[in-house]
């Protein structure tokens, strides 16, 4: 009786902590709520996409788990060849995401959770219908290309609206709320390349391919992280400027005149704490922006020390963004 009484337990703390999640998301406006939900799903279908259209048919391997899932599909496949590959993935996938999931509803809970566990059905249901008329195969290449796109952005639109599409995500999501400290990004990076390694081997091993799978399946990711990390910044990323130099009330005229922005003058100390006759100059500007205000730059002060800084976004003042001209001479 002890180990059904454990489960029934089990069960009813799952079951209790659903029902929160669901109170909780209630607190939002229900148009919040459908946006939210909207941006979720089309994120999900467009990680489905980007494997069932590009990396599946050229015989690719992705990270993460969902990596994990294709090369684990393979030896699958391989022991219950009369199954098809499109129509065990969408299982396998689905098993592995389960204990994140479940973890992730014990620990994270919240808006995360919820999200995560929408995208994860959606990614699942919509790899399981998709027609195989769309799969492409005519170039890894093109398929790297643009998978690794779709892949980007449906992380990143997974991302701005709190949730993702599972695997290490949550796991970073994880690490960050009990090791706030720990830099997770090196151990998923590893993490990744070990799982697109070893899965490209599981399919030249399975499928007979050859040593580029592996190269083509690295490129893959790396495009994916970086067409994220594209989304995210913009195209048009501010950065920081930071010049040292013995004309700090003339830099800051000028960089006021050009892009009507706000500059900060601090005083500066030498090793020994004595003030140093130069003072820095902070500035963010845009990094179309850049070249202009090095020439400032270098009109006012040639021998001005400057190091610059990438700044993920200015999000106190909207109106940042927006176009403006320069004025002229």
């Amino acid at each position: 009786m002890q180990p059904r009484l454990f489960k029934a337990v089990g069960c009813a703390k799952l079951i209790y902590l659903f029902i929160y999640l669901l109170l909780n998301q209630m607190k939002k406006s229900v148009l919040t709520i459908i946006k939210e939900y909207a941006m979720i799903t089309f994120g999900g279908v467009l990680n489905a996409l980007s494997l069932f259209v590009f990396v599946n048919p050229c015989k690719l391997v992705a990270g993460g788990f969902t990596g994990l899932s294709s090369a684990l599909t393979y030896i699958v496949h391989a022991m219950m060849p009369s199954v098809p590959y499109e129509q065990q993935m969408p299982v396998v996938y689905f098993i592995l995401n389960v204990p994140l999931i479940v973890l992730s509803l014990i620990y994270l809970r919240g808006d995360f959770t919820f999200k995560t566990i929408w995208a994860t059905v959606v990614c699942t249901l919509t790899l399981g219908i998709i027609p195989t008329d769309l799969q492409f195969t005519d170039s890894r290449l093109i398929a790297i290309i643009f998978g690794g796109f779709m892949l980007g952005l449906a992380m990143h639109v997974a991302a701005i609206n709190n949730g993702s599409n599972g695997g290490t995500e949550i796991i970073a999501k994880l690490v960050n709320k009990y090791k706030p400290e720990m830099d997770i990004s090196n151990v998923l990076l590893v993490l990744n390349i070990i799982i697109t390694v070893a899965g490209s081997i599981i399919v030249m091993v399975v499928e007979g391919e050859n040593i580029w799978t592996v190269a083509y399946s690295l490129m893959y990711v790396w495009i994916g992280a970086n067409s994220m990390g594209m989304f995210s910044r913009g195209m048009d990323h501010p950065q920081k400027y930071l010049i040292v130099t013995t004309k700090p009330q003339e830099m800051a005229q000028q960089v006021i005149r050009y892009f009507h922005r706000g500059v900060t003058i601090v005083d500066m100390e030498d090793n020994n704490g004595e003030k140093d006759v130069n003072k820095m100059v902070m500035v963010v500007v845009q990094y179309r922006q850049t070249s202009t205000l090095r020439k400032i730059i270098a009109k006012v002060d040639p021998s001005a020390f400057t190091f610059v800084k990438d700044i993920h976004d200015v999000f106190s003042r909207p109106s940042f963004n927006r176009s403006y001209k320069n004025e002229s001479k």
